[in-house]
C-alpha cells in the first residue's frame, strides 16, 4: 500500500511538470509556425495580385497604337501566354475584335456579368473561376473597361498549381488559393482545384474570417480528418481570392510528441517499480482473470450457451455476473437479427421490383419472384455473377460492356463514392426473348442489391408515339400545302375576273395581294421543319421581293433598307403581321414617291425588345400622308385594316408623318 502511494505521488509530480512544459513548448512552436505560414501566405497573395495586375495592364494595351487594329487581340495573346483568348467588346456588348482561337467573334456579351459589371462601374473585374474545357484547368475572365469598350480575356490559372507544387514549402505544407465562395482555384494536390472542391462545406472558419482584415490564422480540419494549423492572406485587388497555408498540427508540434515520449518513458520506469511492488497481488487474482478471459473468449467464438461458475474474489464476482448477463443478451439479439434477416429476405422476395442480391464475393444469394416472373430465370439456375452475365447477355460485346460497367459501379460503391447513372440495356429471358431494363445497384451492409425496371412497354409506346407524330407532321404539311393551293386557286379566279374587265381590275388587285400574303405563310410552313412557326425575317424578305416585282417595275425603284432580326412567330401572329406590312408597303410603293425625287427609299426594321415585344418599323421618305388623315377614322379600307390588325395582335401603333411616313407597331411575341 505504501509503495503504491509513493508511486502515485511520483507519477503525479512528473505528470504536472510535463503538462506545464508541454503547454509552454506548444505555445512557442505555434507562434513560430504562425509567423512562417503567415509570411508565406502574404507573399503568395502579393505575387498572385501582381500577376493579375500585370495582365490587366496587358489588356490596357488594346487601346495603344500597336494593338488597336484587328490583330491586336491575337498579338496580345501571343505576348501573354496565360491568355487563352482575348476579346474586345463595344458599348453595346458586341464582340468587335477577337483572337484567332476564340469562338465568340460577333457574340453579344451585353448580358454577361464580365461585360455588364465592369462597363457600368468602370472598374476592373475578375470573374468567378471555372474549369476550362480546352485545358481542363482553372480559368477566369479578366475585364478592363473604358468609356467605349471593354477588353476581355480568358486567362488560364493552371500555372498556379505548378508554381505552388514547385515551392520548397509545398513538401511540408498544404497551400491553396480559393475564391470568395471557398472553391479551390489552385492547390497541392492539384486535384482539389480540378474537381472544384468546396472548402466552405468543410471549414466553418472560412465563413467566419474577415477578408478586410487582410490575413489571419485558425485551427481547421483537413479533408482527411486531420487537424491543421491554418494561415490565410487576401489577394490584393478586385479578385477577392484568399491564399491558405495549412500545416498538420502533428508536424508543427512534433517536439511536443517527443516530450511526451520522454515523459512516458519516465512514467513507465516508475510504473515498473510499482509493478514489482504489486506483482505479488496480481499473482493472486490471475486465476480469476484467466477464468473471466476464457469465458469472454468462448462468447466471442459464438458459444453463447456457456455458463460461468465463479468462486474467486468478491470484487470480481460482479464482473462475472455481468459477463454472464452479457452473453445471454448477445444470444437474444443474435436470434433477433437472424429473424429480422429472414424477414428481410422474405420482403425482398415479395417486392414487385425485380432484384438480385449478391454477396461481396458476387455469389447470388437471392433472386426474387419479380425477377423470375420478368426474365424467367431462377436461383438454382444462376449461382454467380458470371452465370448471371452469361445468361442475360448472350452477345460477347454487350456482356463485356456490362461487365465493365458493373465492375466500375460496384468498385465505387465499395469506396463510398457516388456511381454514375443507371445502365439501360436488353436482357435475355429464359425463353429467348429480350426485355429492355434499367439497372442500378446499392451496397447495403456487406451485400450488393441489383434492381431492374422493365421499360419494354414504355419503349414500345415511345416508338409508336414517334411514328404517330411523324404521320401527323406529314398530314399537317399536306394541310398547309392544300390551303396554299386553294388560296392560289382563289387568286387565279380573281385574276381571271379582273383581266376580263380592265375597268375593275384595280378593285381586285388589293384583295389578290392580301390573299397572296396568307398563301405565302402557308407555303413557308409546309416547307419548314417547324409546322407552327415561321422565320419572320425570311417571310419579310419574300414579301418585299414579291411587292417590288408587282409595283416597282413601272414606277420609281426605291432603295430598300432592311434591318431584320431572326424572329420566330406562330401563324396566328404571322398572318396579321404580313397583312399590315402588305398594306403599308403597298401604299408606299404606289403613292409615296413622285417622278424626279432624289434617293427614294423604304426602310423595314424588325427587332425584339428585352421584355419580349416585337417592334416593326415601316418607313419611307416620300410625300407623306394627306394632312388631317387619322387611320382609325379614315374611310380607306387599308387604314382600317392596319388599325384592326393591330388590335387583333393586342399591340399598339404609332404614325409619324413629319418626314415621309413612319409606322411603328409593337406587340407581344
Amino acid at each position: 500500500m505504501l509503495g503504491s502511494l509513493l508511486a502515485m505521488m511520483i507519477l503525479s509530480s512528473l505528470g504536472i511538470m510535463g503538462i506545464v512544459l508541454e503547454r509552454f513548448l506548444r505555445a512557442e512552436l505555434g507562434r513560430q509556425a504562425e509567423e512562417g505560414s503567415r509570411l508565406l501566405a502574404a507573399s503568395l497573395a502579393h505575387e498572385i495580385g501582381s500577376f493579375i495586375d500585370l495582365h490587366f495592364i496587358g489588356l490596357s494595351l488594346l487601346e495603344s497604337q500597336g494593338f488597336s487594329d484587328a490583330s491586336g487581340p491575337e498579338l496580345l495573346q501571343r505576348t501573354y501566354p496565360a491568355f487563352e483568348s482575348v476579346l474586345l467588346a463595344d458599348r453595346s456588348g458586341r464582340v468587335v475584335q477577337a483572337s484567332t482561337l476564340s469562338l465568340e467573334s460577333g457574340f453579344d456579351l451585353s448580358m454577361r456579368d464580365y461585360f455588364r459589371i465592369p462597363f457600368n462601374s468602370q472598374k476592373n473585374f475578375v470573374s468567378p473561376p471555372f474549369i476550362s474545357e480546352a485545358r481542363y484547368t482553372s480559368s477566369a475572365v479578366l475585364a478592363r473597361p473604358s468609356p467605349d469598350h471593354v477588353a476581355i480575356a480568358y486567362i488560364s490559372l493552371g500555372f498556379m498549381n505548378e508554381f505552388i507544387a514547385g515551392l520548397p514549402s509545398s513538401e511540408s505544407k498544404s497551400i491553396a488559393v480559393v475564391d470568395s465562395s471557398g472553391e479551390f482555384i489552385a492547390s497541392n494536390p492539384a486535384a482539389f482545384a480540378i474537381w472544384r472542391s468546396d472548402i466552405v462545406s468543410l471549414e466553418t472558419w472560412f465563413l467566419e474570417h474577415d477578408p478586410e482584415a487582410g490575413s489571419g490564422h485558425s485551427i481547421g480540419r483537413s479533408l482527411g480528418g486531420e487537424d491543421e494549423f491554418l494561415c490565410w492572406a487576401t489577394v490584393p485587388g478586385v479578385s477577392s481570392w484568399t491564399v491558405i497555408v495549412a500545416e498538420p498540427t502533428e508536424r508543427v508540434f512534433r517536439a511536443v510528441f517527443f516530450l511526451r515520449i520522454v515523459m512516458a518513458c519516465g512514467l513507465v520506469a516508475v510504473g515498473l517499480v510499482t509493478l514489482l511492488v504489486n506483482l505479488s497481488v496480481i499473482r493472486f487474482v490471475r486465476k480469476d482473470i484467466e477464468m473471466l478471459v476464457r469465458f469472454s473468449r468462448e462468447i466471442a467464438d459464438g458459444k453463447l450457451d456457456t455458463a460461468i461458475s465463479f468462486r474467486g474474489f468478491h470484487d470480481f464476482a460482479h464482473l462475472a455476473s455481468n459477463m454472464e448477463r452479457m452473453g445471454a443478451a448477445i444470444r437474444e439479439r443474435e436470434s433477433s437479427l437472424r429473424t429480422n434477416e429472414r424477414r428481410l429476405f422474405d420482403l425482398l422476395d415479395f417486392l414487385p421490383i425485380p432484384m438480385v442480391l449478391f454477396t461481396r464475393g458476387m455469389d447470388v444469394e437471392l433472386m426474387n419472384r419479380a425477377l423470375s416472373a420478368t426474365l424467367g430465370w431462377t436461383r438454382p439456375e444462376i449461382g454467380t455473377e458470371a452465370d448471371w452475365l452469361l445468361a442475360v447477355y448472350p452477345e460477347e460485346a454487350s456482356r463485356q460492356e456490362a461487365m465493365q460497367f458493373w465492375a466500375t459501379y460496384t468498385d465505387k460503391l465499395r469506396k463510398g463514392e457516388r456511381p454514375e447513372g443507371p445502365l439501360k440495356g436488353s436482357l435475355r429471358c429464359k425463353d429467348g426473348s429480350f426485355r429492355t431494363c434499367i439497372g442500378e445497384a446499392a451496397l447495403i451492409a456487406d451485400r450488393f442489391i441489383f434492381t431492374f425496371v422493365d421499360i419494354t412497354q414504355a419503349d414500345e409506346a415511345a416508338m409508336r408515339m414517334r411514328a404517330s407524330l411523324t404521320e401527323k407532321e406529314v398530314l399537317l404539311k399536306e394541310i398547309h400545302h392544300r390551303v396554299k393551293n386553294n388560296l392560289q386557286v382563289i387568286i387565279s379566279l380573281l385574276s381571271l375576273k379582273a383581266s376580263s374587265d380592265p375597268g375593275i381590275s384595280h378593285m381586285f388587285a388589293e384583295s389578290i395581294d392580301r390573299i397572296q400574303v396568307m398563301a405565302g405563310i402557308h407555303e413557308l410552313l409546309y416547307k419548314s421543319s417547324d409546322l407552327s412557326h415561321i422565320d419572320l425575317s425570311e417571310y419579310v424578305e419574300t414579301l418585299i421581293g414579291w411587292l417590288l416585282s408587282s409595283y416597282a417595275k413601272e414606277r420609281i425603284q426605291p432603295a430598300m433598307d432592311l434591318r431584320l432580326e431572326p424572329i420566330e412567330l406562330d401563324i396566328d401572329k404571322a398572318i396579321p403581321c404580313g397583312l399590315i406590312m402588305n398594306e403599308v408597303l403597298t401604299n408606299s410603293l404606289k403613292y409615296a414617291f413622285r417622278q424626279g425625287m432624289e434617293n427614294p427609299g423604304i426602310g423595314v426594321a424588325m427587332t425584339r425588345t428585352p421584355d419580349g415585344r416585337i417592334v416593326m418599323e415601316l418607313s419611307d421618305n416620300g410625300v407623306g400622308l394627306p394632312p388631317g388623315l387619322v387611320p382609325g377614322r379614315s374611310e380607306s379600307l387599308g387604314m382600317q385594316l392596319i388599325v384592326s390588325l393591330c388590335a387583333q395582335l393586342h399591340g399598339s401603333w404609332n404614325l409619324d408623318s413629319s418626314a415621309g411616313t413612319r409606322w411603328t407597331i409593337s406587340f407581344d411575341a
